[in-house]
């Protein structure tokens, strides 16, 4: 996955999750979700369509392009990864590993997340791909 700046990947992200709602996605509901004006959240579409990431008619709805979708879904997916490990094998606090594992997930290297997922495979507390 290309290099994305780490608020680009909570936009990411929250598109994401908002869009699983099966609403459509709206500026004001991705500035709520992420405490953020509506001015940010325009700012970081505009960039967002620029690169591919999502498709946006001025004052329609946000939706994942099949680009943004798969690198929404990676980015939510070490972040679960990372939740898990904290969680369930650190004893970490829920509230404290969902904070850690935002600030993770944007450094962590792809072979970092290899070796967690090989671990948590190991020990049954995550899936094994298809």
């Amino acid at each position: 996955m290309k290099r994305l700046t780490p608020a680009i990947q909570d936009y990411l992200r929250a598109l994401l999750e908002l869009s699983a709602i099966g609403e459509p996605v709206r500026t004001t509901a991705v500035a709520e979700r992420l405490g953020v004006s509506k001015a940010s959240v325009s700012q970081a579409m505009d960039v967002l369509k620029r690169v591919g990431y999502i498709a946006k008619e001025p004052y329609g709805p946000i939706r994942l392009t099949p680009k943004g979708r798969k690198t929404a879904n990676e980015i939510k997916r070490r972040n679960l990864l990372i939740r898990t490990l904290l969680i369930e094998v650190l004893g970490v606090k829920e509230e404290i590993a969902l904070h850690d594992a935002c600030s993770i997930e944007h450094q962590i290297s792809a072979e970092t997340v290899r070796k967690i997922e090989g671990y948590l495979h190991r020990i049954a507390l995550w899936p094994k791909p298809n």
